[in-house]
């Protein structure tokens, strides 16, 4: 039975096809240590599980968006969570570091089937205000995941080892695939007589100076954001002494951020709110917000309380841009939407591992300051970027723009 696209349920599974790369990399975390243990691997293959997982879901998603503009997106989607399913379950009986990274690898890829296509298909179903609307409440839903996903970890490994966490990542991809084949149907039929022609897509959404512009949007909000959660442990139980409790519940809190601007962006799209209005107060408040934390680092202020207040307000910000910045950016290019919602994630992926590596450099010399610094500097950069887009698209402040 198919699921209607108004319903809970279908925004609910659409949510959750989304989110699969946060759920797949923070429900990891608590199991690092174990892992290392269990196998023999060195600190530096533990923290590969994370990266070439993200790897293999960047790289996927240039090869699915496009795959999906020409084949249509349930047997792409189908193909990428039934990949990620059974390179699930291969990662539980791994027997070496270097297979289970080789397994997280592959698993990257088919994660990249389900989130990437998830936005294509929003933006096959809704175009303009009930777009915004629909992209608003996935958003939502994804947010939840970070918040709850290294909860699950430590919880499955009071139960267990840490292969019951990838188990239960397996049977979540089983339990996507069996609801995505039975509750979705096709949003964007196949087309026979066309090529798959990557290059020819990739140039049709890049030849959008809005999607461009929105893209770079969202990918630097994403460097941002990242800046602080690549360091978080190093600055808040290292620099500043929280203890592990106290550092879950404060990754919990900036989560919760990214939460509440995700909510009062819904409740402005569903009152008719003009889209410029949250997006331009998001992307205000970002950098307002790391100048602030770097103000007090600067004067010698090295504590939680001058600290985390700051980062909410940027994950706060995050939550108020990214949906009205994915809606921009899907919008122009409507046949070419998997290839967009591609190129959205590659870029975000990117950014957000490019920021990680410069902070990580930089923090042995500068502590919290290097998170700040490059939270401004992104934040700064997306507001550019925006700019950018309304010098050529001043009427991206009436109602029809985002």
């Amino acid at each position: 039975m198919r699921l209607n696209p108004h319903s809970f349920a279908f925004t609910a599974l659409i949510g959750a096809l989304a989110a699969l790369p946060p759920l797949s990399i923070d429900m990891g975390l608590p199991a690092l240590g174990a892992l290392q243990s269990d196998l023999g691997a060195t600190a530096a293959e533990a923290s590969g599980t994370l990266s070439l997982f993200l790897y293999g879901f960047a790289a996927g998603q240039l090869v699915m968006g496009p795959l999906s503009d020409r084949f249509g997106r349930r047997p792409v989607m189908l193909m990428g969570l039934a990949i990620y399913a059974a390179f699930g379950m291969a990662c539980a009986v791994a027997w070496s570091p270097g297979w289970l990274l080789f397994f997280r690898l592959i698993e990257g890829i088919g994660a990249s089937g389900g989130s990437t296509l998830a936005m294509a298909i929003v933006r096959d179903l809704f175009t303009g205000q009930a777009g915004r609307i629909k992209m608003s409440a996935v958003s939502m839903v994804i947010v939840i995941a970070p918040i709850i996903a290294p909860s699950i970890g430590a919880t499955l490994l009071q139960f267990g080892e840490w292969r019951f966490i990838y188990v239960t990542l397996g049977l979540s991809g089983i339990a996507l695939f069996v609801a995505a084949y039975f509750g979705l149907g096709e949003t964007h039929q196949a087309d026979p007589g066309s090529r798959i022609d990557l290059i020819g897509r990739y140039a049709a959404v890049i030849g959008s100076r809005r999607s461009v512009g929105y893209a770079l949007i969202n990918a630097a909000g994403s460097g941002a954001l990242f800046s602080f959660i690549g360091t978080s442990s190093l600055v808040l139980m290292g620099q500043m002494g929280m203890s592990a409790r106290d550092f879950a519940l404060t990754f919990a809190l900036t989560s919760g951020g990214i939460l509440l601007g995700s909510t009062l962006n819904n409740i402005a799209a569903r009152r008719a709110v003009p889209p410029w209005i949250p997006l331009t107060a998001g992307l205000c408040l970002a950098p307002l917000a790391a100048m602030a934390a770097t103000g007090f680092l600067l004067a010698g202020v090295v504590s939680p309380l001058t600290f985390v207040p700051f980062i909410i307000l940027a994950g706060m910000s995050r939550g108020m841009i990214n949906s009205n910045a994915t809606h921009a950016a899907l919008e122009p290019v409507p046949h070419h939407a998997g290839a967009a919602s591609a190129l959205l994630g590659f870029a975000q992926v990117a950014s957000s591992g490019t920021a990680g590596v410069l902070v990580a450099l930089a923090f042995p010399r500068y502590g919290a300051l290097a998170v700040t610094v490059s939270m401004v500097i992104y934040s700064l950069l997306a507001l550019l970027a925006w700019r950018w887009v309304e010098t050529r698209h001043p009427a991206l402040h009436a109602e029809k723009g985002i």
